[in-house]
């Protein structure tokens, strides 16, 4: 397993003497930089460049059944598009170049094609004609021809490393037949959370409990793969506490939910757990009588959402509460 200063000792190096003049270093899009891990190939000038502290990239990992396979890994986003000297230069070269450097530092390479569409499928680039990034936006740079793309991918202890370079000799760069290489790195990390808060109050449960019988409470939160509520969440179990206070009768199911991620087994007995702590601080902090509570965890078994992505994913890990009817 590699660490990321080996990475930056390897790459680096491999890619000693990135720019080779000041001119070049002058003609960088304004803003840009190289990745901190992974240098440019000698000779090159930055034309675009894209980051994004925590975004999703399609990655393509070779076909199956005659049909392109892909992936849409999650986290932190570069992409840099690199204009590469004219003269004498191969699509192939270049390829070989980054290949070479990437699996020195540990790297796989999980897929590659190169040149005609039948060993490149035609798709590979189709969404590259988005990047017009030439400054003419009639003329697309990832027109050209010897296409050729590659998918590396570092396994790490917090989530894995991917690097892709789509390249191709341009009809539309600053010459003609210019190799143009788009670099794109993604890693994964968890995304930053809290920065939206959604306020749920005791009568807007109450409303929702009245005409549904339940409602979803988003505003517990836990550590992973923990029952530990965290102190964030102590305004939503207040509001809770005070839909209990002013309606006297009524008593909740806490119902414990969590995404599809795991062993099934695990994530039953974690959301049973989350539930109860849950009951445990309403009676404990708010005096709330435990036999007007009653939880109990059912896993993934509930979804509200896809558990295919993060988005419906953090839909899905949530507590319900679920109105006791009384016979």
């Amino acid at each position: 397993m590699f660490k990321k200063n080996i990475l930056f000792a390897v790459l680096i190096f491999v890619f000693s003497g990135a720019v080779s003049s000041p001119a070049l270093a002058e003609k960088d899009k304004e803003g840009s930089t190289d990745h901190p891990m992974i240098s440019r190939y000698e000779g090159s000038y930055i034309s675009g460049y894209e980051h994004f502290n925590y975004d999703r990239l399609t990655f393509y990992t070779g076909k199956k059944n005659g049909e392109l396979q892909e992936i849409a890994p999650e986290g932190e986003v570069t992409q840099i598009l690199y204009f590469l000297p004219a003269e004498g230069l191969s699509v192939l070269q270049v390829q070989r170049n980054y290949q070479m450097a990437l699996k020195e530092a540990g790297f796989e390479i999980v897929y590659e094609c190169f040149r005609d569409t039948d060993e490149c499928p035609y798709s590979v680039f189709e969404g590259m004609l988005g990047h017009h990034y030439s400054g003419d936006h009639s003329k697309h740079v990832f027109v050209g021809k010897d296409q050729s793309y590659f998918l590396a991918k570092l396994p790490q202890d917090d989530g894995n490393m991917y690097v892709s370079a789509h390249t191709l000799l341009s009809e539309h760069a600053d010459e003609d037949n210019q190799p143009v290489t788009l670099l794109q790195i993604l890693e994964e990390k968890p995304m930053e959370t809290g920065k939206v808060k959604v306020d749920i109050d005791a009568q807007a449960m109450a409303d929702d409990i009245d005409e549904k019988g339940s409602v979803r409470v988003y505003g517990i939160h836990f550590d992973t793969d923990k029952a530990m509520i965290k102190k964030k969440s102590e305004s939503t179990l207040a509001e809770i506490a005070a839909l209990l206070e002013q309606e006297s009768d009524l008593r909740l199911f806490v119902v414990g939910h969590t995404d599809a991620v795991g062993d099934m087994e695990y994530n039953l007995d974690l959301s049973e757990k989350r539930a109860e702590a849950v009951e445990e601080f309403l009676v404990s902090e708010h005096g709330i009588s435990e036999d007007r509570l009653s939880p109990h965890g059912v896993g993934p078994l509930a979804p509200v959402a896809s558990n295919e992505d993060e988005d419906g994913r953090a839909q899905n890990r949530r507590v319900e509460l679920v109105k006791i009817i009384v016979q």
